[in-house]
This record gives C-alpha cells, structure tokens and sequence, in this order.
C-alpha cells in the first residue's frame, strides 16, 4: 500500500512539472522598438531597413496610404486608427502622417489560447487516466480482496472449511488473508477432532451397552427363578433393580443409535385391535383401563410402537404409580392415542422441555433415569410418520397422534 501511495504521489508530481515546463516554455515575443525608430527615420529620409522585422503602413491626416509593405484597404483616417488599435498594432506619430506597425498580436494570442487549451485537454486527460488506474488499483488490491474476505466468512459462518481463502499476500489484505486461512485449517482440525471424538464415545457406550447385557441378562435370569420357586423376597428387588438398569442400557444403546441414524424403522400395516394388543401388553401392571378403539389401520413399526408405549407406561407407573386411562380418537385421517395417569402432573414450565434429550424434572431427581425415554419415543413416532405431545388434564397425559385409515374406505 505505501508503494502505491509513494506511486501515485510521483505520477500527480510528473504532471505538474510538465504543465510548469510546457508554461514557461511559451514564448512572448518581445516589441522591436530599435526596429520601428529605424523604419520612421528611414521613412523621412526615403531609406527602408535591409531587414524586414514588422510590416507597417504610413498614411497622412486624410487617411491615404503614403506607404506600405502589404495590401491595405482604402479607408478613412479614423477608420484606420480604429482597426490598428482593434487588432491590438502600434500606432506611431510620424508629425503630421500616422505609421502602424503589424506585430500580429491577435495571432500570438490565439497561439497562446491555442496552445493552453491542448496543455489543458492533455492534463485533463492524463488526470483521468490516472483515476481511472487508481480506481482499477484500488479495486484489485483494496475491494476484490476484501469481497473475498465476505465471501469467504460466509463459507464459514456456513461451515464450509474446506475451501482456502486465496490472496495474494502483497496487496492490502494478504496479511489478514494469510491469518483467516490459518484460522480455518485450525477449525477444520478441530471439527475433525471432535468428530472423532464424539464417534469414539458412542463406540465406547454401544460396547458398554454390549457388555452389560449378559451380566444383566443372568442377573435377571437367577432373580426370575428364585421368585418362581419362592425362595426368598429379595429376589423380586434384585429382578426390579436389574430391570431398571437394563432399561437404562436400552435408552442409551437406542440414542447413541438415533444420533447415528442407525435406529431402522421397517413399516408394516397393522388393526387398530393389534395396537390395543400392544398396550396391554405394556401394562405389566393391569392397571390401564383400554376404551374402545374405532375401526382403523395403522403404518408403523411394530418393536418401535411397543418401545414407545412400553415407555410411556413405565414412566407412568414410577412417577405417579396410579391407574391409567387410554382412549382413542380418529380424525382427518389420523388416530389419536391418549394415555394419562391421574398424579400430581409436570409443572407447567416444565412441560416444554419434558421430551428434551437428558431433561429431568426436579420431582424425578430420587427417581433412576436419564431423561432419554420421552425423547427417544417422540423421535420414533416422527420417523412412523407421526407425533408426539404432552400436557396437564387432571394427571399426566400423552397424545401419540399417527397415520390411519379407515377399515371400509
């Protein structure tokens, strides 16, 4: 930048000193006087000077010309004075006759006029010039950089790394240029990093999941045969306990799954009766009263609906252990599912956040869990094509709202 600046200041310098040179050197011709004495005593002695500085004319008081070097006009005597003095000539008294002297001012002038003019329209020219490469330096080296500095903040801003800013490092930004790519070589490490961090993580829990697994499942399976030969009440705590954990494993194992997009859904057709079948079997309790569900087909995932209802109904039982209403509804071709429990509810601010991944209300704290459940269900009833919502109404309610038709349409 300093050398363009140094640059132009040494251009604007030239262009002044040849507008000074080209002034100065303009010639003003100076009046031969010496020459002019010399022709009027030459007149009166009848001798003319060898050499011919000026032309001239002599002529008496009635305006008649006596002599003349050039071809004159015949014209009166004040008529001729007038037009010598018009044309900017000498006029000189030669006792009782006139003598002017043509020294052609008018055409040194129009000479002069002619020749600012050209100085000027050239210095008008070269200051354009001038601009106009100031404006395309500027452009290049001041405006272009910096539109791709926008530009490239935006790929960035948009998470695009992959694309290196090019500057060259000498015009105004090449320095900010060279700094903005580092930055976003050490932001594409980073990501990376953090990708592979984060996919160790889930491999890591996925393999805990695993693992845990055949503890728990021979956990359960001793807890199950000493209850069925009555051996004992703690096994029904140690059966519970194992259960809880391994629903724990399974809200884990299905979330690292649906973050990785690896959590399938196989849609099949279904009754309405078959979705009832499914609520009753979640009820581990029998403690749900089921209506009557109208006559309907559903889209969805079987293993997926029953981890949702299962859940709901879960949940229902450890945080208000209560009896549960489910009831139905068919409307604009979907089918309503409304389960609810008759506890205290959620707090109204917290209702919005309830089905947030890892949320747990402050009422849930004594009670194991990690907030994944509600979350996990409502991103499977979307993937069938569905929803999910919750809300107060004398207890706890949940509306799973899914696809249906009519069985005779």
């Amino acid at each position: 930048m300093k050398r363009f600046i140094a640059c132009l200041v040494a251009l604007f310098a030239v262009l002044t000193v040849i507008s000074i040179c080209v002034g100065m050197s303009f010639e003003y011709e100076r009046i031969d006087n010496s020459y002019i004495n010399e022709v009027i005593q030459g007149f009166d002695s009848n001798s003319q000077p060898e050499i011919k500085v000026y032309d001239y004319t002599f002529f008496d008081r009635e305006g008649r010309v006596l002599f003349s070097t050039v071809d004159v006009e015949d014209m009166s005597y004040d008529a001729r004075i007038n037009r010598a003095i018009g044309d900017g000539d000498i006029v000189v008294d030669c006792g009782d006759n006139k003598a002017v002297f043509y020294i052609k001012s008018q055409e040194e002038f129009e000479d002069m006029r002619n020749t600012s003019v050209t100085l000027i329209v050239c210095s008008l020219a070269a200051a354009a010039f001038t601009v106009a490469v100031c404006a395309y330096l500027i452009y290049r080296r001041t405006l272009l950089p910096f539109k791709k500095l926008k530009n490239f903040a935006q790929e960035i801003a948009a998470g695009n790394l992959d694309s290196p800013l090019l500057l060259d490092k000498h015009n105004s930004f090449g320095a900010f240029g060279e700094a903005f790519d580092i930055m976003r070589n050490n932001l594409k490490e980073s990501r990376l990093a953090e990708q592979r961090s984060v996919v160790d993580k889930r491999r890591l829990m996925q393999e805990i999941g695993h693992e845990l697994k055949t503890p728990l499942a021979s956990i359960k399976a001793i807890a199950e045969y000493g209850q069925a030969f009555g051996e004992g009440g703690n096994y029904a705590v140690i059966a519970d306990k194992a259960n809880a954990i391994d629903n724990l494993v399974n809200d884990f194992y299905h979330a690292t799954l649906e973050e990785e997009g690896q959590l399938n859904i196989y849609m099949t057709r279904h009754t309405c009766k078959e979705l009832a079948d499914v609520i009753k079997t979640c009820d581990y309790n029998n403690r749900a009263s089921i209506a009557a569900i109208p006559d309907c087909t559903l889209l969805y995932d079987k293993i997926r609906m029953t981890q949702i209802i299962d859940n709901i109904i879960a949940n229902s039982y450890k945080y208000a252990d209560t009896d549960i209403d489910v009831e139905f509804s068919f409307k604009d071709g979907k089918l309503t599912t409304r389960i609810k429990d008759s506890g205290a509810g959620i707090p109204s601010e917290q209702l919005s956040y309830v089905m947030d991944r890892f949320y747990r209300g402050k009422k849930t704290e004594e009670k194991m869990g990690q907030g994944l459940g509600l979350h996990i269900c409502r991103k499977l009833a979307m993937r069938m094509g569905g929803e999910m919502k919750c809300y107060n109404d004398g207890g706890f309610a949940i509306e799973l709202v899914m696809p249906a038709s009519e069985r005779n349409s």
